[in-house]
């Protein structure tokens, strides 16, 4: 791993949730949220450059899916393209996205599918290679059947998949995760590190998280 960008490390501390924003339709409802971060997908390229800007200006961070933005491309002009319009962050599976991502100063998150154990030592050695500055973990029930120094081996990690109450949060939370990553639009306010409470592990979700 290379080293955690402060500015980020604030803004998970202040709400560890990170937004899944699908599509344009959902950006409202994430700039109205106290949600600090967000991954935005599924936007058309013509919308990006604009929704860039008025993220940026209402003062978020913003990580683009490269793989799951159509009209991107899976190379190098990708990338510079979304470097010039103003993009922070990036996801993507691809470890030689990430890796061209670092060499451009850009914050990178590499998505990882830790479906069983036998594709765990894959998963760890595609980061190991590309050095991301996060891990999305996925799915997150996963992570509670890792053991410790398999957990360090994907850290620092954001759990994603499944994550649907606060106390799926807390419970992440507890399991090492720097934050996790939702499209549940009512955890997007969780404030802090969320404590287990059964406040928190009663709170219902209409949405599956699907990021």
């Amino acid at each position: 791993m290379i080293e955690f960008p402060q500015e980020l490390e604030v803004r998970l501390t202040r709400n560890p949730v990170i937004a899944s924003v699908f599509g344009v339709d959902s950006v409202p409802g994430f700039l109205t949220s106290g949600c600090q971060v967000c991954i935005l997908a599924h936007v058309a390229l013509h919308e990006l450059e604009g929704l860039l800007h008025v993220l940026t200006d209402a003062g978020k961070f913003t990580f683009v899916n490269i793989d799951a933005c159509s009209g991107l491309g899976q190379d190098r002009g990708a990338l510079e393209y979304l470097k010039k319009i103003g993009t922070e962050g990036v996801v993507s599976t691809k470890t030689a996205l990430i890796q061209r991502a670092n060499t451009m100063d850009m914050v990178t998150m590499q998505k990882v599918f830790v479906t069983d154990r036998s594709n765990l030592p894959r998963s760890t050695a595609a980061v190991e290679q590309s050095r991301p500055h996060l891990v999305q973990v996925m799915p997150w029930p996963v992570i509670a059947h890792l053991s410790p120094p398999e957990r360090r081996s994907l850290a620092p990690f954001i759990a994603a998949g499944f994550i649907r109450t606060g106390e799926d949060v807390a419970r992440a939370l507890r399991e090492g995760a720097k934050g996790v990553s939702t499209s549940a639009v009512d955890l997007w306010d969780l404030a802090g590190h969320v404590p287990a409470t059964n406040r928190s592990s009663n709170r219902s979700v209409g949405r599956t998280e699907n990021l």
